[in-house]
């Protein structure tokens, strides 16, 4: 049976929050594992449909009859947020495990260990979160996993894990303060950590705060990885992000210890959903294979994939569509460029991301160290060049760019005339334009012209020409951060728009000089023509 066929039920514990000033509401469930939703206030009145099962078209109708909407438009917007809300355990199929209300296991005013309940904080459908305190009035959370069949082994992997990472508590971890098994799982007395999910922490910050707490969360996990530590478990409601700045990674119930060997015959549990979830796992749940272990390359994806969120507040793969079609997306799907989710492009920073997120495991980072150092060069070297550009270097002529994009239309003489030589100048011009300006146009007319030139790429220039030379100052200026190589590099750029070169070439002429001077506004993002790890359209 498809998600279409499927008759769905709002949970009636699901709770909502009206944010009238922005015309949205916050959805959110109690015993969900997944962060609070997001919607707006006609979502909403859609989900108020659910209230008695429905498939999502009966719903959808529903609605439409009591709006006065059109059906065919309302289905084709909402149908992917509905989707979307069938993975995040909001809509639920009805008759369901997952559409039974949960209790509480403890009250206020229970003892556990060293601990006083005072207030619940989270129930969960294994687990209960709560805050506490000790007798002195230290505040802590209070865990107490329960659940015949999973509980034992997930309580002990947390406290595995957390006595292995003791030199980090406090900071990157919580502290384990008191701990007791039990036949369902056990509870846990941890030290109180103050912060946001991460994901929602920067959603109202810009580009350079994001980039800053990115690297922040690559700290958190190169300190677990370096102890020995995987968490099993990398999503944003996992991953706190303090007042202070500092990230700390919480729930270690899904944590494997690198140096640990499983008894044969017994699967290392893993996370099994998500954006998180790597290729390999992917393959796995489509061929109806058992999961593969986790290791660091498949955490180093979960890791990236968390960063590109923060990044752009949004998923790097369009996962809003039913289950298998999701799964063949992450294993087989590139990840969005920021251009293409509305952010601003970051060409280093998303080709960095991209080697975290390849596919095959062999071709990302040794280590999530390495991924680490790689973005936060990526972050250096940006924020360097715009102090620089504060002290009055010049930038490319707006002008320039929209005449050089007006000609590559594909209603010009250019396009009528191009051979796929011609077509392949075209498209790297424009790919690396988009790239570089966020230019929208630019990045579909790109997308065309790749097309016309079957996907090539134009020739790498010869080391003596003004383009090479100009990345070479650029190079220098990346390394040592003199204003010297970065005036070379744009008198250059100047020098190579009069040469009379007719033809669209990226190598020499105006062609190439509207890319150099772009390129120097961003040192850090210039990428050589003909190199084969431009980011594709």
């Amino acid at each position: 049976m498809t998600v279409a066929d499927m008759r769905y039920v709002l949970p009636t514990d699901a709770e909502t929050v009206a944010l009238p000033d922005h015309g949205e509401v916050l959805l959110a469930r109690r015993g969900s594992r997944v962060t609070p939703q997001l919607l707006s206030a006609d979502s909403m009145r859609l989900l108020e449909q659910f209230r008695t099962p429905s498939t999502l078209t009966q719903a959808v109708l529903g609605y439409c009859a009591a709006t006065g909407s059109d059906p065919v438009s309302t289905l084709e917007d909402a149908f992917p947020v509905l989707v979307a809300l069938t993975h995040a355990d909001l809509l639920v199929p009805d008759g369901s495990d997952s559409a039974a209300a949960m209790e509480d296991r403890q009250r206020v005013g229970e003892v556990a260990g060293p601990a006083t309940i005072t207030a619940r904080l989270r129930t969960l459908r294994d687990s209960e979160i709560w805050r506490g305190e000790l007798c002195d009035g230290t505040p802590v959370v209070v865990k107490i996993v329960d659940d015949a069949a999973f509980g034992p082994d997930l309580f002990a992997r947390e406290v595995a894990a957390l006595c292995r990472l003791s030199p980090l508590a406090g900071t990157d971890v919580p502290q384990l303060v008191w701990h007791e098994a039990s036949p369902t799982g056990g509870t846990l007395v941890l030290s109180e950590v103050v912060g946001d999910p991460v994901d929602l922490a920067v959603a109202d910050r810009g580009d350079d705060a994001r980039r800053t707490v990115a690297v922040a969360v690559l700290d958190a996990y190169t300190a677990l990885h370096e102890c020995g530590v995987l968490h099993g478990d990398v999503h944003a409601g996992n991953v706190l992000l303090r007042p202070d700045g500092t990230v700390t990674v919480i729930d270690f119930g899904l944590a494997q210890l690198a140096d640990a060997s499983s008894e044969p015959g017994v699967p290392v549990p893993r996370a099994a959903g998500g954006e998180g979830l790597d290729p390999s796992c992917a393959r796995a749940l489509l061929e109806q294979r058992a999961l593969p272990p986790l290791d660091s390359a498949s955490e180093q994806y979960a890791i990236a994939a968390l960063v590109h969120r923060v990044l752009t507040s949004t998923s790097y793969l369009d996962l809003a569509c039913e289950r298998e079609e999701a799964l063949r997306r992450i294993a087989t799907d590139e990840p969005r460029r920021f251009a293409a989710v509305g952010r601003a492009p970051w060409p280093s920073g998303e080709r960095v991301l991209r080697r975290a997120l390849s596919k095959s495991p062999t071709e990302r980072f040794a280590t999530t160290a390495a991924l680490r150092d790689a973005l936060a060069a990526a972050t250096r070297a940006d924020a360097a060049h715009v102090a620089h550009l504060a002290h009055g270097i010049e930038t490319a002529p707006e002008a320039d760019r929209r005449r050089a994009v007006a000609a590559l239309e594909v209603d010009g003489a250019i396009w009528q005339g191009a051979d796929p030589d011609e077509a392949a100048h075209a498209a790297w011009f424009l790919q690396r334009l988009a790239d570089l300006t966020g230019d929208v146009t630019a990045h579909d007319l790109a997308a065309v012209w790749t097309l016309r030139a079957g996907g090539s790429l134009p020739p790498a220039p010869r080391p003596d020409e003004g383009v090479t030379r100009a990345h070479g100052e650029l190079d220098a200026y990346c390394r040592t951060g003199d204003d010297v190589h970065l005036r070379r590099a744009r008198a250059i750029a100047t020098r190579l728009g009069t040469a009379p070169v007719w033809r669209v070439d990226v190598r020499r002429g105006r062609w190439a000089s509207v890319l150099a001077a772009l390129e120097c506004e961003r040192p850090a993002d210039a990428v050589l023509p003909g190199t084969a790890d431009l980011l594709s359209p």
